[in-house]
């Protein structure tokens, strides 16, 4: 069996945005997609170093796209009608393709509505099943104002991105019990602020 290692962790938010430069494309995304990415950017992963048909993105979005949905129905009534440009952001798995985009990856992705439990076991089998050499895991949980007040819950803004791959001394060994990416993301933040 093929052992697999975090390589890297990280999480942002909403407020790390304000700082964030990544490419031109940028500013035009959805608030999920800019967390995405961002997260993913902050990994510091020099993804050339794989091929790009080798790493695949499992993506977790608590809420799917409803945030940039409700954006875009509200935009109906505005001068023009609703965003083209947002529209193409009203698919939970958006933000893989800008992901995939900005990399220049090719290999699966899966894309998963709700928590983040499923992302590392889903990602650790692509790997062990030789369909990917590595895995990019992000989980973004976006919820404006707007979606918060149609289903009841509180606003929030981050994301948390973990790159996976195969065995590589020196790295974290995933086990069957790591699936809190929150966690692991905490961990790895420490580790390094500690070096």
């Amino acid at each position: 069996m093929n052992k697999i290692f975090i390589a890297a962790a990280n999480q942002v938010t909403e407020t790390d945005l304000k700082i964030a430069r990544v490419g031109s494309r940028f500013g035009r995304l959805d608030l999920q997609s800019r967390l995405a990415l961002f997260a993913v950017e902050s990994l510091g992963i020099d993804f050339q170093k794989f091929p790009p048909d080798s790493v695949a993105i499992c993506l977790a979005a608590k809420t799917g796209s409803l945030s940039t949905d409700a954006e875009f129905w509200n935009g109906r009534d505005g001068i023009g009608g609703p965003s083209p440009t947002l529209f193409a952001y009203t698919l939970p798995s958006a933000a893989i393709g800008e992901i995939a985009i900005r990399h220049k990856l090719t290999g699966p992705n899966l894309c998963f509505v709700g928590d983040d439990k499923i992302l590392l076991p889903e990602a650790a089998d692509l790997i062990q099943r030789g369909e990917a050499d590595a895995c990019v895991c992000v989980y973004c949980e976006t919820v404006t104002g707007t979606a918060a007040k149609l289903i009841q819950i509180s606003p929030s803004a981050n994301a948390r991105a973990i790159f996976l791959q195969r065995g590589s001394k020196g790295l974290r060994e995933l086990t069957e019990f790591d699936r809190d990416m929150k966690s692991l993301c905490v961990s790895f933040s420490a580790r390094k602020t500690s070096s």
